[in-house]
This record gives C-alpha cells, structure tokens and sequence, in this order.
C-alpha cells in the first residue's frame, strides 16, 4: 500500500466514518475531513435495521444503538383532529425483525461511528474541504481548501448527495441527479405544549406529510416532506418555503412550523436521488449518498451506506490493497442493489403522499393492511428488512 497506507476520506458522516473504522481496523491509516467546523447535527429521526444493523453488529455498537431509548411506544397515523386512524405497537416491528430494531436520530448514529473511531485513534480535520485531486503513478496530490497540500495512497468521497469529491472527479450534480418532486425538512423543537407524548404519529395531506416524534417530556422532531416542482430556494428563504407548502395544514403541522423558534430548518434538501455510471476513477472511488442517494423515501440509506463502506473496506483488504481489483469488486456488488433500491424508491415516491385524487379510505386500507402482524414482516423487505450481508461470502468463499 502507497504511502504507508494512509487514505484519506471526505466527509465525516455515517458512510465515511464507517469507512474509517473498518480501514483502521484492518490496519489501515484514514484521515477523515469535514467541511462543517463540527460533527454534522443535521439530520431526522429514522428507523434502523437491515443491513445498517447488521454491520453496526459487526463493529461491536448495536449496544450504543439499544440504550438510545427514545419514548415512543406506538406509531399512529392521525385525521385533522389528531385521532388514530392506525396504531401499531412498536414491540410488533421489532418482533417482526427478531428484535433487531431501534428509533435512532441520524446526528446520534453520527456521534456514535465518530466516538468508535475516534476511540480508534482516526484523525478527523473538521473544517476542511478537498479543492483539488491530482492522482499519480502511486498515490494522489489533494490541494484543501485552506490552501494546504497532502499524498495518500486513495481518496474516498463519501461527503454526501451534494459531493465535492464527485464533481472534481466525474463533474457537476446535474449530470447525475434525479429529482423525485418532493422537498423535506427537518426541524427539533424544545419546550412545547403539543399533545404528541410517547407516540410516533404521521399526518398526511394531498402533497404533503408530517411525521412527529417524541423525544422527551417537551421535545420532538419533526420531519415534513412535501410535492413541488424543483426550484431554488434560497439559505436563508427555507423557513419560509416549507412555512407557505403547509399553510392551512390539518392537525398540529402550520401551528408547529408557526411557533418554531429557530431561524431556518435543521435539514432541508430535495429529494433527489443520484445515479453515475461509474463510481471509482484511478484511485478515487465514492460511498453512500455521494453515488447512490436513494432519498429517505427508501427508509435505508444510512442502512446502505454503512453496508457499502464495510464491504469496500472488505474488499480492499481482501485484495490486499489493489485498488483497481478492490473497487471492481465493490462497485460489482453494491451497484446492482442501489439501482434497484432506487427504482424502488421512485415508484414509492409517486403514491407516498397522497394527491387530490387519492381515496382516503383506500390508503387507510393499505396501511392497515401493511401493519397487519401477518402482513408485517413481508411489506419491511421492500424497506430492506434483508440484510444484503445475508449473501456475503466469507474468506474462504463459502457462503
């Protein structure tokens, strides 16, 4: 390995700090950089299992992942007035996935990958940006946004659906970028008086849902994802975009965003997913959201962007530092999945809100149905129950 090993990851999320465990455990030196001053907190509450917990499982943290008890005892979805519609036992999902299961916000999964590889001994430089690639015959010249200069043997983006790495190497996001007609914003909320009190519920509107999590006696997430066409939305106009898509909104959703203290939200993008053709150039290759976004609307993207990071890291070991073999391998394995999970997803996201044609009692129906104990188990593969390291071969090529 060029460079005594030393690799160097661009972003310090969930797939780049998984790389950087599993790469320092195999006796590689990764050197993480983020360009946020600090671990990112953006992000929503999600549900994680699958192949995320299969590999959290594998790096020793699902019992960091189990203490995180947030109080949320059923998931309801609500009318206008706030009454269930359906209320599911959480204790049913996690039977249906052999207890294997939690609520986890995506800033505690963060601050979770980053204490591990922190306790490992990876340097992360926070605040700093990769602004230039130039590869060589043995290793790769990175120029950083500060005006400093570094080699690595290989440089791994996985700095998200917006990747700097991605553009230096394969160009601009528009190429690759698929817009699935839908916004979503992310927002905490300290000190309120609204009655969501140990129930995750979900209100849905034509265009438009709310989902709303309890975390403590007075504080929650909230999650809004709404349909509209694609335009630009200024930084500091964001509050005020998602404020106008849910004006005149059932239930508790316009009185939220209306008393919410902070000046724009904690997460805010498009849902838009990317597709390239090729993930790896010489000696770069891309993770995670950087070259597969399948957008939360798929419920696994953290899930596959851990799994991709450990089986990259796999493969690199597996063929003892051979760059090119490894990538192939790895691209040969993850690609065909994301491409499918994708396509899964864009059809999910033309009938996940419901339109002004839509029946209520019909969707009612299936999502009754969907939560059936019978049914339970079945509709969670389409979420990616399975686990794709159920089909991964050990060292000796056995299954």
């Amino acid at each position: 390995m060029a460079i005594n090993g030393r690799v160097l990851i661009s972003g310090a999320g969930i797939a780049g700090l998984t790389l950087a465990i599993c790469l320092k455990e195999y006796g590689w030196d990764p050197v993480v950089v983020e360009q946020s001053p600090e671990l990112p907190d953006q992000g929503y509450m999600m549900d994680f299992f699958g192949s995320g917990w299969d590999v959290a499982e594998r790096l020793g943290l699902t019992d960091k992942l189990r203490v995180l008890r947030y109080p949320i005892d059923k998931l309801q979805f609500v009318n206008a007035d706030g009454k269930p519609y359906t209320s599911v036992p959480i204790k049913r999902i996690k039977r249906a996935l052999d207890g294997k299961y939690v609520y986890v916000r995506r800033p505690d999964l963060v601050r979770i990958l980053f204490d591990r590889a922190e306790a490992l001994g990876v340097q992360v430089r926070f605040g700093k940006e990769i602004a230039d690639l130039l590869e060589r015959e043995d290793h790769v010249d990175v120029r950083f946004d500060d005006g400093s200069s570094d080699e690595f043997a290989l440089v791994f983006g996985a700095d998200g659906v917006h990747s700097g790495v991605r553009r230096l190497m394969f160009g601009e996001e528009s190429q690759f970028a698929r817009f699935l007609g839908a916004y979503v914003a992310a927002f905490h909320i300290e000190d309120h008086d609204l009655p969501v009190r140990r129930t995750a519920q979900i209100h849905e509107e034509p265009n438009r849902v709310a989902f709303y999590y309890p975390l403590g006696d007075r504080s929650l997430d909230a999650t809004f994802v709404f349909r509209l066409d694609e335009v630009d939305v200024p930084h500091n106009q964001q509050l005020s975009f998602v404020r106008r898509a849910f004006k005149g909104s059932g239930w508790i959703g316009e009185a939220l965003l209306d008393s919410y203290k902070g000046t724009e939200p904690l997460y805010f993008d498009t849902l838009t997913q990317i597709a390239i053709p090729r993930w790896s150039r010489g000696r770069v290759t891309l993770l995670g959201d950087a070259c597969g976004c399948l957008t939360l609307l798929a419920g696994q993207g953290s899930h596959m962007a851990m799994a991709g990071a450990y089986l990259l890291a796999q493969e690199l070991q597996r063929y003892d530092g051979n760059h090119v073999a490894a990538f192939t391998s790895y691209e040969a394995m993850m690609k065909p999945e994301i491409a499918r999970r994708q396509e899964d997803a864009a059809a999910f996201a033309k009938i996940f809100m419901p339109t002004a044609q839509s029946k209520p009692w019909l969707r009612r129906l299936v999502i009754q149905a969907g939560f059936n104990p019978l049914v339970l188990p079945f509709a969670l593969r389409y979420f990616g129950s399975k686990s794709i390291l159920e089909n991964e071969t050990d060292e000796n090529g056995e299954a």
